[in-house]
């Protein structure tokens, strides 16, 4: 049985265990209809989470009740600023947030925007606002944004200042009229489809696949939100504005080698990873969390921190190097030796490697992984709100093993580790073995 573990910072009931207190150990998420600690029954896999100050959004596989693969989206936290979408917003008016995952009622608000039949496949989420990804076979993907427009985020190119952006229908498409690639317009395109969906903390970036007028596609990303410090287009702008209320243009390419195959985004900085291996970069340097990634080569994954970067090797074994911010640890190092390595990570032993890295605000996680009865989860950095689920508050400057847990936690099974995801001060574990009815996600899990 799968089971959805969280830990760390929930004052608004963003952790969804049923509480507001901070978890300083991980605990298993409840959704409502279901059994405490369990995921829905028509669920078959969690295919993301993304988090927000307050806010949780929860990306559902699910099985139709005909047999038919589908998603939901699921949150719980904050929702007063309708970051949990307009109907919970309506529902919620005294009391905006919620301590378990409900399922948003997103359906009257595609209604209403003319989406009816889209189905969403990517999920993103800001300080205040969230963002879904919605496709259609032989429509355009769309990105559907909800809640604040503190710094443009909702990116449909009304000022911070203008309420009516916010409170109006709740649910708004993303407007990508004004990007034009080569002379071309995203809206004259053939097909445009929604590739990837990465946020920071105030700025959003969307990788999109778009095919004009029947030639080889062209990746091209696009970028709103916070923009001062030149994390969007690589250029320092005058105080006013400090953000960008609807998408523009970040880079574009027809050359499949230098398409970007994944992409993290910080406060202020954000990073790409190349199809060649290779790493660049937009934004602040001022903690040094670009340092030397121009120089990286034979990288096959890439994270960020609030003020960090994290890159994974190809090589074998794997290697994860860092820079950035120090402040709580993160790093996985406790002084400067030269090398942005981080270390600690116990050696790779038989068949178990690092599968995968999650970056929280401040804190990292490294999935170990190899036989599926072995698995671990280790983690570093920041730990105020217990976010590393070791049953303390202290920062560690140095990656310890967090789960499995010292413990034999009751109804959990611990072994194998599907996914793992950091939040802001926060963690989330996916574990446990699918049935025979969980084969039939739209998508695998990420870490199958």
């Amino acid at each position: 049985m799968l089971t959805l573990l969280s830990a760390g910072s929930n004052a608004q009931g963003q952790l969804g265990n049923t509480t507001i207190d901070d978890s300083h150990i991980f605990q298993a998420c409840s959704f409502a209809t279901a059994s405490p600690g369990t995921l829905p029954v028509h669920a078959t896999d969690v295919m993301d989470i993304v988090n927000g100050s307050n806010h949780t959004l929860v990306l559902l596989g699910v099985r139709t009740a005909d047999g038919v693969g589908s998603t939901e989206v699921w949150g719980c936290g904050d929702g007063r600023k309708g970051q949990l979408g307009p109907d919970h917003r309506q529902r919620h008016t005294n009391q905006g947030s919620t301590t378990i995952f409900q399922r948003l009622m997103l359906d009257p608000a595609f209604d209403k925007l003319g989406l009816s039949g889209y189905v969403v496949s990517a999920i993103s989420a800001t300080w205040e606002t969230s963002y879904l990804s919605l496709t259609r076979p032989g429509k355009h993907d769309v990105i559907v944004s909800f809640g604040s427009n503190e710094f443009g985020d909702l990116g449909v190119g009304r000022d911070a200042g203008d309420k009516l952006a916010e409170e109006g229908p709740g649910a708004h498409i993303v407007d990508f009229s004004r990007v034009i690639v080569d002379g071309n317009t995203i809206d004259s395109a053939q097909t445009v489809v929604v590739e990837r969906l990465r946020a920071g903390q105030r700025h959003i970036i969307a990788a999109l696949k778009v095919v004009w007028n029947g030639r080889e596609p062209t990746q091209v990303l696009v970028g709103w939100g916070a923009r001062r410090h030149g994390q969007l287009d690589d250029t320092r702008v005058p105080p006013q504005p400090t953000y960008q209320s609807y998408p523009t243009l970040v880079m574009s390419t027809p050359t499949p080698s230098n398409f970007t195959i994944e992409y993290s985004l910080g406060i202020h900085h954000s990073v790409f990873l190349h199809a060649s291996g290779r790493v660049s970069f937009r934004g602040s340097n001022r903690k040094n969390q670009v340092q030397g990634l121009d120089g990286l080569q034979m990288i096959r994954d890439i994270k960020c921190t609030w003020n960090g970067t994290y890159a994974l090797t190809s090589d074998d074994p794997a290697r994860i190097f860092a820079t950035g911010s120090n402040s709580h640890g993160q790093l996985g190092r406790t002084e400067d030796t030269g090398i942005p390595e981080v270390k600690g990570v116990p050696p790779i032993e038989g068949n178990k490697g690092i599968k995968a890295l999650a970056c929280g605000s401040e804190h990292l996680l490294v999935c170990l992984t190899g036989d599926g009865i072995n698995d671990e989860v280790w983690g570093c950095g920041w730990n105020e709100h217990g976010n590393l689920g070791l049953g303390n508050t202290i920062d560690s400057p140095v990656p310890l093993k967090i789960w499995p847990p010292s413990y034999r936690p009751e109804n959990i099974e611990i072994n194998p580790i599907r996914n793992i995801w950091g939040g802001t001060g926060s963690s989330w574990i996916l574990c446990g073995t699918f049935n025979a009815a969980e084969d039939m996600s739209p998508q695998g899990s990420l870490l199958a």
